[in-house]
């Protein structure tokens, strides 16, 4: 998808095309293997009841470029050397030109491999960068909290905290510290249940620069050597 488009609602669905079907062929492809695409389907699917030719085009473009990259493959790799579960997390403050919500994008690998992501726009709209940010720090810890579960399940023990790579040194800060400014107070207390899983020892937050937070391709449209970089690092390959 295009850097910086702002496709608009149509005033209502064009029931000349199949565009719910193809929504949903797309959807279907990126939540199994192809995460390069989730955004782009993520943000389309935003249109079901509000379509027109101009979003019908746009997914027809996302179909061909997967069909273009047909023989890509998410690749996973025996690496016990890296960590048991670590995860990436990213927002895109104010990204909708159309009502203003964030998105959130986060990925969890397992020994390094890509086993769960999310690009979802958040539910309310944020006032400043930092809260959208630990928005999306506190919906990648929930599901955090169920891989947990699941390896427990299978009796795999973790003996130390779950690396959480974030970009914002605010959200970080809140996270770890409780500290909130006059721009973050407002923000709803059960997100502070992330601060709660740092003193317990069940994260670690961990600064990684934007520039290596692959997670920033599940937030918005990225340029083209960005985007491929981030895609051969996450062994869409």
């Amino acid at each position: 998808m295009e850097q910086n488009l702002s496709l608009q609602p149509a005033q209502s669905a064009s029931t000349c095309l199949n565009y719910r079907n193809l929504i949903g062929t797309l959807l279907y492809i990126s939540t199994s293997t192809r995460l390069d695409v989730s955004y782009s389907v993520n943000n389309l699917s935003r249109f079901q009841n509000c379509y027109d030719e101009s979003h019908y085009k746009y997914a027809l473009r996302i179909l061909k470029y997967l069909y273009q990259t047909r023989n890509l493959k998410l690749i996973y790799r025996k690496n016990l050397d890296a960590d048991v579960i670590d995860t990436f997390v990213d927002a895109d403050w104010a990204g909708d030109k159309v009502d203003r919500k964030s998105t959130t994008g986060y990925i969890i690998r397992n020994f390094g491999n890509v086993i769960y992501w999310k690009s979802r726009k958040q539910g309310s709209v944020t006032k400043s960068s930092t809260a959208a940010e630990y928005v999306a720090l506190s919906e990648s810890i929930s599901e955090i909290k169920v891989v947990l579960n699941l390896l427990k399940d299978f009796k795999i023990k973790l003996n130390k905290p779950v690396k959480v790579y974030k970009d914002n040194s605010g959200a970080i800060a809140i996270a770890k510290f409780g500290n909130l400014t006059k721009n973050s107070k407002y923000i709803e207390v059960h997100y502070h249940f992330v601060n709660e899983c740092c003193e317990k020892g069940i994260i670690e937050i961990i600064k990684v620069e934007s520039e290596n937070n692959v997670a920033d391709i599940l937030t918005k449209a990225l340029g083209r050597n960005k985007f491929e970089a981030f895609r051969q690092a996450l062994r869409i390959l």
